[in-house]
């Protein structure tokens, strides 16, 4: 049991007209985690994407289904699902139904750990340590008796709006830095600097937790 179990693609493979039909109960669950007040400054979504491509799901119905409920979801860009957090819904066992057409990709469910707000234009290294200790914190939370085998959050994952986001950071900043397309890599568990910053030209979209391979 790793950590990579919490934000994997949960992978169903079709022969024909790919449906997903999976429990609220188990969305209900992660979300009721994220409410605690430590973990105040991350949140947790839920996104649709094609098992091959990785690109937003395609989907002609998505709805949450129950004896008392039959409910509509809208999907953001980036394919993350708009799901309500309500006890209602699991208590009357409701299904999250996806629809899509014969010959559309298959779909999966990735969870993603993320920032609640965005990033200031000017960020330091202790700012992303808070966030980088709350991931940490959430996903022991989740795993239970399972967080003594998981691989440790070294460090965030800056997501930017363009390539060319990043203006300035000082030395101790670009030793843990590795920034491709539209994300930052920075493996604050390598810093050796008591202070690192970075300056942003926009303010970037949110941060997620970085990975130690396992």
């Amino acid at each position: 049991m790793t950590r990579l179990l919490f934000l994997a693609l949960l992978t169903l493979s079709f022969t024909a007209q790919a449906d997903l039909h999976l429990a609220y109960n188990g969305f209900y669950a992660r979300m009721k985690k994220v409410q605690q007040p430590q973990y105040s400054d991350v949140t947790l979504t839920f996104a649709l994407q094609g098992i091959t491509t990785a690109e937003p799901c395609r989907y002609y119905s998505l709805k949450l289904v129950s004896d008392i409920h039959d409910l509509t979801l809208d999907t953001a860009a980036n394919g993350e699902i708009n799901l309500p957090y309500d006890e209602a819904l699991k208590n009357s066992n409701a299904i999250l139904q996806l629809l899509q057409a014969d010959n559309a990709e298959a779909c999966q469910v990735q969870f993603r750990l993320r920032s609640k707000m965005r990033l200031p234009l000017i960020v330091d290294n202790s700012m992303l340590e808070h966030y980088r200790t709350q991931f940490d914190a959430l996903l022991d939370d989740m795993a239970g008796l399972g967080r003594y085998w998981l691989p440790e959050v070294k460090g965030v994952v800056v997501q930017l709006h363009s390539q060319d986001t990043l203006s300035d950071m000082n030395d101790a900043a670009k030793a843990v830095t590795t920034c491709q397309q539209q994300r930052c890599t920075i493996d604050l568990s390598q810093l050796k600097s008591e202070v690192a910053n970075w300056q942003f030209s926009q303010r970037p979209q949110y941060v997620q937790p970085l990975i130690a391979s396992p």
